[in-house]
Parts: C-alpha cells; sequence; structure tokens
C-alpha cells in the first residue's frame, strides 16, 4: 500500500458489517477503498510484502482492522477498504496514524518496496445508500468472497438508474428476503456516477444458478416492472461490470475477535518446514573405499 494514501487509507477495516473491530453489524455509511493493480505474475511477492503492513499494525496494536482482498475474476488488483461511520470518523483515523511516527516510517519502508509490485493505484471514497440496499446485519467473517458491480451511469441520468434500483430492490426484498447486497455512491476518486454494489459470498458455489429464486424475482418485478425497469438501464447505464475478490487471510490484519468466530481461515498456519534428508554414501564408492 503506498504511504502517500497510508495515513488516510492503510491498516484498515474492510467492508460490509465490521466497523472498530465488530464482525456482525450494518454496512458502514462510509467507504475509503484503495486498490492497486498488480503486476503479472507478482502475486505471491506482493502478497509477501504486504505481510509486512500486518505485522507493523500488530506491533503498534492498531485499533482500526483490516481484509484485504484480491481479485479471482475479472483483473489482478487487491483492495484495501476502511470502513466508517462517519466522514469525521475517517479524519480521526487520518490524524491518529500521522502521530503515530515510527510506524508511518515503518510504512515508508515498505512502500518503497512494494512499488515494484505495481503498475497503477487509486483511491476512492463512497457513501452508504441504505435505501438501495437489502438485507440484514451479516458476519463477513464468515465471508470468503465478494461480487462487487461497479456500475457507471451516463451525466445526468442518476436518477433513471437508482428508479431501476429501487424497482429492483423492492422486488428481491419480497421474493429472496435471505439475500443481502449493499449499495454505495461514489463520492470522490472515480468519475461521477460511479456506484459498487457489494454482494458477500460463503462460497464461488453461490453465483450457480438458481431457477427457483430467478422466477420469484422475475415474478415480483411483474411485466410491467421488468420492462421499465430494463428501459430505465438502457437510458441510464453506460457499463456495469462484475468482478468477483476473494479475501486474504494472509494479508488482512484482523482482531481476535474476527479470527475466532472466522475460524482458521483467518489464522492460516505457515507451510510445513521439510526437513534434508541425508544422502546415502554412493555403494560404489563405498566399496572404493574398502
Amino acid at each position: 500500500m503506498k504511504n502517500t494514501f497510508l495515513t488516510f487509507f492503510a491498516m484498515c477495516l474492510i467492508v460490509l458489517g465490521v466497523v472498530e473491530s465488530r464482525a456482525q453489524e450494518g454496512p458502514p455509511k462510509v467507504l475509503s477503498i484503495f486498490r492497486e493493480d498488480i503486476k503479472a505474475g507478482r502475486s505471491a511477492g506482493h502478497e509477501s510484502l504486504e505481510t509486512g503492513y500486518v505485522q507493523a499494525s500488530r506491533k503498534a496494536n492498531w485499533p482500526v482492522y483490516t481484509l484485504a482482498m484480491t481479485s479471482e475474476v475479472g483483473g489482478s488488483d487487491a483492495w484495501f477498504v476502511t470502513g466508517y461511520s462517519s466522514f469525521a470518523a475517517l479524519a480521526k483515523d487520518r490524524a491518529d496514524s500521522r502521530k503515530n511516527s515510527a510506524l508511518t516510517a515503518e510504512y515508508d519502508r515498505l512502500d518503497a518496496k512494494d512499488a515494484e509490485f505495481r503498475t497503477g493505484q487509486r483511491s476512492f471514497v463512497c457513501v452508504l445508500n441504505e435505501e438501495m440496499s437489502y438485507g440484514g446485519a451479516v458476519d463477513i467473517s464468515q465471508m470468503r468472497y465478494f461480487s462487487v458491480n461497479t456500475v457507471r451511469v451516463r451525466p445526468g441520468h442518476d436518477q433513471e438508474y437508482l428508479e431501476a434500483r429501487k424497482i429492483l430492490v423492492e422486488a428481491v426484498k419480497k421474493a429472496n428476503p435471505n439475500a443481502h447486497s449493499a449499495f454505495y455512491s461514489v463520492t470522490a476518486g472515480l468519475p461521477n456516477g460511479t456506484y459498487l454494489v457489494f454482494t458477500p459470498r460463503k462460497s464461488l458455489a453461490e453465483l450457480d444458478p438458481n431457477p427457483a429464486i430467478a422466477k420469484a424475482v422475475q415474478d415480483a418485478l411483474g411485466e410491467e416492472n421488468s420492462k421499465k425497469r430494463q428501459k430505465l438501464l438502457s437510458d441510464a447505464v453506460i457499463s456495469s461490470e462484475t468482478t468477483i475478490y476473494a479475501f486474504n487471510p494472509k494479508m488482512s490484519y484482523v482482531s481476535k475477535e474476527w479470527a475466532k468466530t472466522g475460524g482458521d481461515f483467518w489464522t492460516p498456519k505457515p507451510p510445513p518446514v521439510v526437513k534434508a534428508v541425508a544422502k546415502k554414501p554412493d555403494a560404489e564408492k563405498t566399496a572404493a573405499n574398502k
């Protein structure tokens, strides 16, 4: 993670349900996201370097926790996302990090090395829209993936897109009350009219088609609303892209409570040390020496 942004973003709390070390909450009101684009073939080296940030945060007993996630499908980037209850809380975290000179110095050292693994980086901030979200609190420590849908809307067409989203939200709430999705509006760092939709998943198997749920949602929409929604989306949306991100426990800095509720996944054991096997004497050389 670039130290340029570390005072604002680094060693931080992840999205959807984790604010100030609590594993099960509603989605944070404000998200600060730092994205790193990783060079091809350098993911392992990047992961190894990022564990240094985790160790530095643990040594400093930093009170804000991190869940790192890397793209499983759809790119070669890593996300570090901070969740806050407000912009005031975000500002406080930024000020506190600036005061910790030892931690900042270690971040600087690591950051100089981290640059060799990246092709680019970007930071952006977004705000929760509860009306456009659905589902209650989720224990993210039990999850292993996020589906992140990035939607870009034509200038001046935000209300049409939000109307289309609201139609879908109301249908999903009726047809599938167990579904969860958090909807955020990007306020800075990306083009205006950018929206992010986060869906937590326990496994990739949840991506398999479910005809029964699909039909229930379609029935809840109804023919008239379905046509209206498609027209609104056609008029408003420039692009829509979904990326699957896998949680990375090695690059994550989580609380003891989080690790306990989330199981061994959050405290991966180091690989076993392979002892060198002593070579047996060459039979011919042994015979020659006799």
